[in-house]
């Protein structure tokens, strides 16, 4: 005996029911998943920059330079492990003079 095999027509209505049930079913779950993720970040106080962050869309803000080197243009925060260029050498060399605030008032120049 040989076995029929289905025709075109029938194996794409098949295939139309399975995607059906495909988009049904990843449906209900991305649903589920949004509705624990809401639940998660209420519960925990997490804010849209922190889920914006772990998802890549934006980077995290670097600390301003407290350290520069002018022969180099090297730049350092004061965060973390010292950098090689200011290895052996006194920080207050590098230091960069934070500016001072001015008073200021509509007028002054």
């Amino acid at each position: 005996m040989s076995e029929q095999k289905p025709e075109l027509k029938e194996l794409r209505a098949e295939l139309g029911r399975v995607n059906d049930l495909l988009a049904d079913a990843r449906a209900r779950e991305v649903a589920a998943t949004l509705a624990k993720f809401r639940e998660d970040v209420a519960l925990l106080g997490i804010t849209e920059q922190e889920v914006r962050r772990a998802l890549g869309y934006d980077r995290a803000a670097r600390l301003p330079a407290k350290y520069y080197d002018p022969v180099t243009g090297n730049k350092w925060s004061g965060k973390g492990k010292r950098p090689r260029w200011l290895l052996g050498k006194r920080l207050e060399d590098y230091a960069i003079d934070a500016p001072q605030p001015r008073a200021w008032w509509p007028g002054d120049e």
